[in-house]
């Protein structure tokens, strides 16, 4: 991707400008795309590059309508479509995919299982317009994780939503638990869809960036997670349009497609740095045994 500079600093509309030509024209699905938040830049980002259709998955669509309306001021003759989804609820992410609470820890199952159930429901789409037309469609699957794999102590497998031994909850191990798992499902469908279909799955950490999310954390969860992630040291926060960079070279840029094993992304470069992603969370053996877990839980098995 020569002629931009990419690290932490590079701003999102940079990165769809850099490669309109990726973005002219496609048809991008955005979870979380809330005002404010990284979703809401990526949509408003992409629509610098005049995509063909943006679909918003929110849910309510008055929180999503702000970000509607921003996409619109950029270029009012983007299609734009909502649904609403609450990704805390496996019926309600079911009927978002189009196909028609469950006592599960709130951070598990907002950031993995009702992702693994979207993507899962709506990966015979994909493939079809992967496969559709003469000239195969350049389709990728995008998990926003985060650096906050390295907390915690991996995948509780026999208590992920620490109904067994309550006593043991941290929020953090709760989110690093969460974090961990967009790595390695992330895997898993890499190993199940890139050699079959093209279909190319990344994870990425856009870094440390003040969204809605953080009025959930007090000054107390704050000081720690900075203890334990930066190891004491003043946290780099990113401005939202540098946070949104990675996951849009990730969706854009055909280079990264040279790089067979590339997986996690940060500062829009690939990285296996154990700073910013747990070597756990990059072994396949973890991602396999994840998905037959996964598929427990939600009660369903996917097959390709």
């Amino acid at each position: 991707m020569s002629g931009i500079k990419l690290d932490l600093n590079t701003d999102g509309i940079d990165v769809v400008r850099h490669l309109q030509d990726q973005a002219s024209g496609r048809t991008f699905l955005i979870t979380g795309p809330s005002e404010g938040g990284i979703g809401a830049e990526t949509a408003i980002s992409l629509a610098h590059g005049n995509p063909a259709l943006l679909i918003l998955v929110g849910r309510t669509l008055s929180k999503i309508q702000p970000t509607i309306d921003a996409v619109h001021a950029v270029n009012p003759s983007i299609a734009v479509k909502f649904i609403a989804a609450d990704l805390t609820s496996l019926n309600s992410v079911r009927e978002a995919a189009q196909l028609t609470v469950d006592g599960f820890e709130l951070q598990f199952a907002t950031a993995h299982l009702g992702y693994f159930v979207l993507t899962n429901h709506i990966l015979p789409k994909l493939r079809a317009s992967a496969e559709a037309g003469k000239k195969p469609q350049k389709t990728q699957i995008i998990n926003v994780s985060s650096k906050g794999s390295i907390l915690g102590g991996g995948i509780r497998w026999d208590d992920p939503s620490f109904t067994k031994r309550p006593e043991e909850y941290k929020s953090w191990d709760a989110y690093g638990q969460a974090k961990m798992a967009n790595v390695l499902f992330t895997l898993a469908l890499n190993k199940r869809l890139l050699a079959k279909t093209g279909i190319r799955p990344y994870a990425l950490h856009p870094g440390g960036i003040y969204t809605n999310l953080g009025r959930y954390v007090d000054e107390e969860l704050m000081e720690e997670v900075k203890q334990r992630a930066w190891k004491g040291q003043e946290i780099p926060f990113k401005t939202l349009q540098q946070g949104c960079a990675t996951m849009l070279r990730a969706a854009l840029d055909p280079e990264l497609e040279k790089e067979e094993d590339g997986v996690f992304l940060s500062d829009c470069q690939f990285t296996k740095d154990p700073e910013l992603v747990a070597p756990w969370a990059l072994d396949e053996g973890n991602a396999e045994r994840l998905w037959g877990l996964s598929e427990e839980l939600v009660g369903e098995n996917f097959e390709f």
